[in-house]
Order: structure tokens, then C-alpha cells, then sequence
């Protein structure tokens, strides 16, 4: 496949065909990421053009074809603990015009997983793997209209466990991390399970938290969820330099998302502001932004059980406070 036949192609998922590894490439001319996610908008181009097909290469082809892409370079990063409101400060991102926002592009997602899942002790893999999720995001990040300026990508919360390799890769873009009071947090996913704490062979959960395959398959909800927020916590409170901001929840308000997109290196102007101050008014997931924004942090509170904040006490509160501890002691925003 020549560069040709993808010019205005995106990969939107890595994946196995024949046994061999690659991407799944579609057809995104003249269509814009406006969705909440980056699976959003390529279920909708599916459904308004089921004739749209995906096409398919080994990753070698990608790597080839890395040179050609005229590429958006990484303006800033979004890991998060989950249930958080990163979705929001994505939403924010794409405020600013001429911006790119990939927000959990399955693609990117997968790759860094194979940093936990698939490494040998020679770094062998981890340098392919880096080599491939570098290329991955030049793809995403190609401009497709020619005002494309700034690209932010929000990470699913796992990839939080793999930040020193992401770093590794892209030194000098500063990220943020995004993180919730943990009992909050907890009781958002147990009462709707995401598909990061159902991973099906255990192996990514394992990683994060320490433990068996086994013990995890296992663990009830609860106590997984918390000792997972509890490692990236822990991951984002020990790497955390210069080029990091520590957000909580709590301070997601106008004024502070202001404050991260010029830590980002981007000075919003009047009206991209009076836009991120209406999107905060409203459900952050929702695609059509009809559903208003209601605070839930007291509700959430009322709703832990008593298993939900005794999962919290055991191993999720002390790297939550240490991380308070060296936000309001370094950053103070």
C-alpha cells in the first residue's frame, strides 16, 4: 500500500489478522474529531458511511510511511485516574482552535499495553513497541485541513502505569495528571464496571497493582479498583517533574483549565474561553451535549458502602494524600 492510498487515512485500531500484527486504517477526510472519544467519532463515521471499509497493515508499513506524514508534534498530555473529569479538560483542548484532541485512540492505547504485556529484559520489544506508538501518534496527529496547530492526547487510565516510557519517547511535552478523592472514585466504577477493570486475562491489572493473575481474576471489584487508582497515584506522585501539573477533581473549573492549557503553552483567547466555560456546563461523555452537568461529589460520598470505604482506607487514601501533599506543596494551582 503506497502513500497515496492512505493519504486522509487515520489508524483507528491496532490489531492481529492472520496472525500478523498491524493497524486498521479508515477513511477520515473532511471528518472532524469532535466526539468526547476518539471511538465516538469512528463508530459514527461507521454508522453515516457503512461503506466505508478499514484497510489493514503490518506495522512495517507504518514505520515506512512515518517520514511522509506532515504531523502535529505533541503539545501536551492527559493521564488520569479514572472517573475524574479528563474527559472535560480534553474537551477543553478541543476548544482551541486548531487543535487536535485523540482522546483514548484505541491504537495508542493497545501499543502502550504491550509495554506490560509483551517486554523482555534485553528492551528489545520496548524499542519496537516506542518505535510503533511513535509512529501511531504522527499518524493521528497528521494535518488533514492545514490549520491543525496544537495535538493533545488523553490516555486511558492504565497507561498512567507506563508515563517513564512515554516520557522516554516525548521528553519534552509536559502532561498533566488528572485524580479524584478515591472513595468517589471507586463508587463512579463500581456502579458502572468500565472495560479497564474487566481486562480478561488479568495480565495489565497484575502490573498495576502488584499482584497475580490469579489473585486478581479473584478480587472483588472494589478492592481492584482501589488498589489500582492506588498505583497510579503512587506512579504519578514519584515521576512527577517540571513538566508535570498535579489536578484534582476539585479544581476543574474555568480559571484552571485555563491555567493547564497555558501550562500546555497555549494562551486561550476570549471566545475559545467563553466555549470551554458553556462545554463545562454540560455531561462531559455525552457526544450531543445535552445532558447537564451536575456535581455528584456529595451523592457520590452518601452512595460508598461501607466495603467501597474500607477499600479506600486500606490502600487507596495514603497515595492519595502524599499526592495532595506534593501538589499543594510544589504547584499550588
Amino acid at each position: 500500500m503506497t502513500f497515496t492510498d492512505l493519504k486522509g487515512w487515520l489508524p483507528v485500531d491496532a490489531v492481529v489478522v492472520d496472525g500478523r500484527p498491524g493497524l486498521s486504517w479508515m477513511n477520515l477526510e473532511g471528518v472532524e474529531l469532535t466526539e468526547p472519544f476518539f471511538q465516538q467519532t469512528v463508530d459514527r463515521l461507521r454508522s453515516e458511511h457503512p461503506d466505508r471499509r478499514a484497510r489493514f497493515t503490518e506495522f512495517d508499513t507504518l514505520v515506512q510511511l512515518e517520514k511522509n506524514f506532515d504531523s502535529v508534534s505533541p503539545t501536551g498530555f492527559i493521564f488520569h485516574s479514572s472517573r475524574c473529569g479528563s474527559t472535560l479538560l480534553a474537551n477543553a483542548c478541543r476548544a482551541i482552535d486548531g487543535a487536535i484532541v485523540l482522546s483514548e485512540p484505541p491504537a495508542v492505547d493497545k501499543l502502550i499495553a504491550r509495554f506490560i504485556t509483551d517486554v523482555d529484559s534485553e528492551g528489545t520489544k520496548e524499542n519496537l513497541y516506542s518505535l510503533f506508538l511513535r509512529s501511531v501518534v504522527k499518524a493521528l496527529g497528521q494535518r488533514r485541513t492545514g490549520r491543525e496547530r496544537h495535538l493533545f492526547i488523553k490516555f486511558a487510565c492504565c497507561s498512567v502505569s507506563q508515563i517513564e516510557r512515554i516520557q522516554r519517547i516525548w521528553p519534552n511535552v509536559p502532561w498533566v495528571f488528572l485524580y479524584r478523592d478515591p472513595v468517589e472514585t471507586i463508587v463512579s466504577n463500581v456502579r458502572n464496571v468500565p472495560s479497564w477493570l474487566q481486562d480478561e486475562d488479568h495480565r495489565v491489572l497484575a502490573s498495576i497493582i502488584g499482584s497475580s493473575t490469579n489473585e486478581v481474576a479473584k478480587m472483588q471489584i472494589e478492592e481492584l479498583c482501589a488498589r489500582s487508582i492506588a498505583g497510579f497515584y503512587a506512579t504519578a506522585h514519584r515521576v512527577a517533574n517540571d513538566r508535570a501539573l498535579l489536578l484534582n477533581y476539585n479544581q476543574l473549573f474555568p480559571a484552571k483549565i485555563s491555567n493547564v492549557l497555558e501550562f500546555f503553552g497555549v494562551n486561550p483567547v476570549a471566545a475559545e474561553m467563553e466555549n470551554i466555560a458553556r462545554q463545562s456546563q454540560t455531561y462531559s461523555k455525552s457526544p450531543f451535549g445535552e445532558r447537564a452537568f451536575t456535581a455528584d461529589a456529595d451523592a457520590k460520598q452518601r452512595a460508598a458502602s461501607e466495603l467501597v470505604r474500607e477499600m479506600a482506607a486500606a490502600w487507596a487514601d495514603k497515595p492519595y494524600q502524599l499526592l495532595e501533599q506534593k501538589r499543594l506543596g510544589n504547584q499550588g494551582i
